[in-house]
């Protein structure tokens, strides 16, 4: 039985987790990275990586939050984000090599070493010629160790072939760390990330932070049934009004909407077909099917379109409602 289930969980978890992603390929992309990934493991290593990503997904363990920002296009643009992230030479930055880059001098240095060196930068460039990323965690998770994690993180990604600097700001309630990397690499390949990469960044960033005794996760959208953009009940009101003018105009957000519900079906799927099969398993799998059970019920999405369904009944009752008020009307006006 133990088998049966880990080969629903490789094959179904996979799906969910590890969704394939759709969209343009990016050219000469740096995609090297010493994570494990689902794929590269052995069959039991994979099953075990699933089990523990249901587990974080169903307690809600924090999510990693991992973008890109901007980038330099052109030495004059690098300049202006090393200046902030260095806070004007008052925050230390740290590069590839571990070595600090302190007080404005040095920072001013890091920049002449990037424009002349290896490559060399121009004043402006038509290419992103440095990615401006940010590593953060929620409110109340520990500094240090969200920087220890994401200098691990930065290591591991790029300091084989990309130079970089990175600073940990502490002056917002959310731990988060900004990294610059130099898009031309030192073998003449440029950095290109995709989607896919992003994804995997937040996969490595989140490990990093396990690895130091953080609770992080990093899962798709899909997985935690969440949507872009939820329209605000004002919002939805004023739509409901002027209805007439603005239908063209919501397509988009209808669009968008019906897109969360059909990848939230399939999401749905996959954790029945999940949980039934934990289900059958020891005391530990049970408990992880019945938490998944109550993570799947509380889904953001799900909690919208149950709102969404109750304003639409509601509407429905207030037009009967007026519906019979008319007719009622125009039966006292005839006799």
């Amino acid at each position: 039985m133990s088998q049966v289930i880990d080969g629903v969980l490789k094959d179904w978890g996979e799906r969910i987790f590890y969704p394939q992603v759709k969209g343009r390929i990016g050219k000469r992309t740096i995609t090297r990275s010493a994570v494990s990934h689902s794929h590269k493991q052995t069959g039991g290593t994979r099953s075990a990586r699933i089990r523990e990503k249901l587990s974080l997904a169903s307690r809600n363990a924090p999510e990693v939050m991992v973008k890109i920002s901007g980038g330099g296009k052109g030495m004059r643009q690098i300049k202006a984000h090393l200046d902030y992230i260095s806070r004007n030479g008052l925050v230390d930055l740290e590069n590839e090599e571990g070595q600090l880059i302190t007080g404005r001098e040095a920072v001013r240095d890091l920049r002449d070493e990037w424009k002349y060196g290896q490559y060399g930068i121009p004043e402006e460039a038509q290419h992103k010629e440095a990615f401006n990323i940010v590593l953060s965690m929620p409110p109340g998770t520990n500094r240090t160790s969200v920087n220890d994690a994401a200098r691990a993180f930065a290591a591991t990604e790029f300091s084989s072939n990309h130079a970089y600097v990175f600073a940990a700001h502490d002056d917002e309630r959310h731990p988060h760390v900004h990294l610059c990397v130099k898009s031309l690499g030192f073998d003449g390949t440029r950095l290109n990330p995709r989607k896919a990469d992003l994804q995997r960044w937040r996969e490595g960033f989140a490990e990093a932070l396990r690895q130091r005794g953080i609770e992080a996760n990093a899962t798709p959208r899909t997985a935690r049934g969440a949507i872009r953009g939820p329209v605000k009940q004002t919002a939805l009101h004023k739509q409901q009004r002027e209805a007439p003018e603005i239908e063209a105009k919501n397509q988009p957000v209808k669009s968008r909407l019906q897109d969360s519900f059909s990848v939230t079906k399939k999401a749905l799927h996959v954790y029945g077909k999940i949980a039934r099969a934990l289900s059958s398993g020891d005391a530990a799998d049970r408990q992880l099917a019945l938490d998944i059970t109550r993570f799947v019920a509380k889904m953001p999405v799900l909690q919208f379109l149950k709102a969404k369904s109750r304003t639409l009944d509601r509407d429905d009752k207030l037009a009967d409602t007026r519906s019979s008020l008319s007719h009622s009307d125009l039966a006292d006006k005839s006799r």
